[in-house]
């Protein structure tokens, strides 16, 4: 299974972003707020102050924070991104600030960053948190990655913090943005069609296009799901099986209840031409006829009205005919 975004790659993209010119975005003016209102200004925290090195980018000029990749900032419908350095004379701390034009965006994004498998610990018994952020900042709206990030969302707002030597640091950080960005942290509406048994709360994922969800599933571009051809949305969560074994589901929601019925046929081409071999599965709880393949990982999927259901990366035959029956 794959994480959206490697760590290395975050630590790699920050450090470019400190060597770019100011860009002054057209069409502002001294009434409407910027990106630069919501950057925290000298002594935010004490001893921190502002090294005025603050960049303020248009979508088109911040291909770079995703590996030059415009098209996601796209799907995203980013407004505009900035970033700040903070010193406290001995160490530097780094605020990246994305707007996006919706709260659903902005939870989106902050989805693409990597998410920690669950693991089980095997005296208890006891899934982990798959987390591990301390008490102070185990909420869903901000986590740790490592020790030297924390990313979090608000609104329509994403931002990342990197500050390597002090992880208290980075939580209390990331608490003044969750305090003083405007909106509230909600994640997108969608999620509530994610079946609630067995899930792992937290790793929830929102898609809005089909750049994010190869990122996801590795589909070597193949629009398999018709994301180029018709209005959709997506959401996916990580699920426990028991037994140590963990999946994902995909959900995909269309415009209308033909679409879901034309894709399960276009994903039952792709295994076949893959050669991916077909596995004789049951019905799923809810009475759908499932088309399920293996090849070096398990799969199974179904049209059910406007959607279409996908069970992705179980590791053989009897754990996704246990996945399938539990759905």
């Amino acid at each position: 299974m794959s994480c959206i975004m490697s760590e290395t790659m975050i630590k790699n993209l920050i450090p470019i972003a400190l060597i770019l010119v100011l860009i002054t975005m057209p069409g502002w003016t001294q009434d409407e707020n910027n990106a630069f209102d919501y950057l925290p200004g000298n002594n935010f925290l004490g001893g921190w102050f502002t090294t005025d090195n603050a960049i303020l980018l248009q979508p088109e000029d911040a291909a770079f924070l995703v590996g030059s990749d415009y098209g996601l900032l796209r799907e995203y419908n980013l407004v505009w991104y900035a970033t700040e350095t903070y010193t406290n004379f001995n160490d530097e701390l780094t605020i990246e600030i994305f707007e996006f034009d919706s709260g659903n965006d902005a939870y989106g994004f902050y989805g693409l960053s990597p998410i920690p498998y669950a693991e089980t610990d095997p005296e208890t018994g006891i899934v982990v948190d798959p987390y591990g952020i301390p008490p102070p900042a185990k909420i869903d709206t901000i986590r740790l990655i490592g020790t030297e990030f924390l990313e979090g969302y608000k609104g329509r707002f994403y931002f990342r913090i990197r500050q390597p030597d002090y992880p208290e640091t980075l939580i209390q950080a990331g608490t003044y943005l969750l305090m003083n960005l405007p909106g509230m942290a909600m994640p997108s509406e969608m999620v509530s069609i994610l079946p609630a048994d067995d899930r792992i709360m937290g790793t929830e994922r929102y898609f809005k296009g089909p750049i994010a969800l190869d990122l996801l599933l590795q589909w070597n571009e193949d629009d398999v799901l018709g994301f180029d051809e018709y209005e959709w949305e997506a959401v996916a969560a990580e699920y426990r099986l028991g037994g140590g074994e963990y999946y994902l589901l995909v959900i995909a929601r269309y415009d209308d209840t033909d679409t879901p019925t034309a894709i399960s046929r276009r994903l039952l081409s792709y295994f076949q031409d893959y050669d991916f071999e077909t596995i004789i599965a049951p019905p799923t709880s809810g009475g759908h006829h499932p088309r399920a393949f293996k090849n070096d990982f398990a799969i199974a999927f179904w049209p059910d009205g406007d959607k279409i259901w996908l069970l992705w990366d179980l590791t053989n035959e009897q754990a996704l005919l246990t996945a399938i029956q539990n759905r």
